[in-house]
């Protein structure tokens, strides 16, 4: 029906900033709620629901930064020759990896009641093995999103991705040793 197509295409056009940003508050919260149930399987812990609130205001706050930086990327690299997909792909792996990894372990910590100072202390410790897991899980599936998907679905998609992501990020936030409490 057509009503469909207008729901879609305001969707992903005129609100293409809301639904990128809600899309990452919500699916970081998957993710969370994913990885806290491993964890309840594993250690028997009840599921905690301001952890997975923290994780869902995280990931409002870094939806619009990533549409944000993507949209940007496109205008500077136009194409999708192999050259202007690998600049992109290290711009990404450059700017927007280290900004997302510092955005996320600043943010949970802060929500988390952290001092400033103990946020500083766990991003230190943790910044380069999850940056080398992040270069690991998305180079080459940035690479193929650049190349194949349209500017409109490609933080979405990421985000999509990002839920498994996120199991991983928060077993690496919220173990014993990185939690700071």
């Amino acid at each position: 029906p057509p009503e469909n197509e207008s729901f879609w295409s305001n969707l992903f056009g005129k609100y293409l900033l809301v639904t990128n940003t809600v899309g990452s508050g919500l699916l970081v919260g998957v993710g969370d709620s994913i990885a806290q149930y491993s964890d309840r399987l594993r250690d028997k812990k009840s599921f905690d629901y301001t952890r997975s609130r923290n994780m869902v205001i995280t990931g409002l706050l870094i939806g619009p930064v990533q549409h944000g930086f993507y949209s940007l990327l496109d205008r500077i690299f136009v194409g999708h020759t192999r050259r202007v997909n690998l600049q992109k792909l290290l711009a990404d792996q450059l700017i927007m990896s280290p900004t997302y990894i510092g955005m996320f372990f600043f943010i949970t910590c802060l929500l988390d009641g952290l001092s400033i100072k103990e946020c500083h202390a766990i991003l230190s410790k943790t910044f380069i093995y999850t940056w080398a897991l992040d270069c690991c899980f998305f180079a080459a599936l940035q690479y193929l999103v650049f190349l194949y998907l349209t500017a409109v679905y490609r933080v979405v998609f990421i985000n999509l991705v990002n839920c498994l992501y996120i199991v991983m990020l928060s077993y690496i936030k919220y173990s014993p040793k990185n939690s700071g409490k």
